[in-house]
């Protein structure tokens, strides 16, 4: 019984190890240099917004604000450029990529200008951006108030947009950066669509967080 016991109680320690939770957040209060951020064309702006009127919360200070100005009439459901968030790309992190192992899911909160319609798609990228694979999954938003979005990226199908196997392979460290597609959804008459996002978020569990304020 002992031995049972003594089992049974290391098994329980491993299986809470493995467990453990591990996030990667980028929140935009260290304000990062967004401007000099890559983009897919010259019209597409990243802005640091520091308007309280416009957070998600009380508490928060920051968030990013990307618009794509001007617009042409034909660039309906048109892709335009991605945020990435390449934390575990660096070296110093592959202990924490492995943690992750295959349980990874990404999130954020975003919100669109008046009459816009955005579409949200998570793409995935090896640590040199070689390989690159697009889910197949894609989400509106179309609201001024501030949406929490989330995805299982194991549970996803994608399509291979560079080098690499056809179906990636979470479990192994092969992926390392994950990125946000942006695409542009209904003509928008105003000649530009703009959105806000906060607080990104990778993680090895479902993230359940709290409603923001608008």
């Amino acid at each position: 019984m002992k031995i049972t016991l003594l089992t049974c109680f290391i098994f329980f320690n491993i299986v809470l190890c493995f467990a453990q939770k591990r996030s990667v957040k980028l929140d935009f209060e260290n304000k990062p240099p967004v401007k000099t951020w890559w983009k897919a064309n010259d019209n597409v702006q990243f802005d640091l917004d520091t308007d309280q009127a416009h957070q998600k919360s009380a508490l928060s200070k920051v968030c990013v604000k990307v618009r794509w100005d001007p617009i042409h009439a034909d660039q309906q459901n048109t892709w335009f450029t991605d945020l990435k968030m390449d934390s575990l790309a660096n070296p110093s992190m592959d202990s924490v990529r492995k943690e992750f192992g295959g349980n990874i899911w990404l999130s954020f909160w975003c919100n669109t200008g008046e009459g816009d319609t955005l579409w949200v798609q998570p793409l995935m990228l090896t640590r040199g951006h070689k390989g690159k694979w697009a889910s197949t999954v894609r989400t509106p938003v179309a609201s001024g108030k501030w949406l929490f979005i989330k995805f299982n990226l194991a549970t996803l199908h994608y399509t291979k947009w560079g080098e690499g196997p056809e179906v990636p392979d979470l479990n192994t460290d092969l992926i390392r950066c994950f990125e946000v597609g942006l695409l542009n959804g209904n003509h928008s008459p105003k000649g530009f669509i703009e959105a806000r996002f906060d607080d990104f978020m990778i993680s090895n569990y479902e993230p359940f967080p709290k409603s923001a304020v608008q």
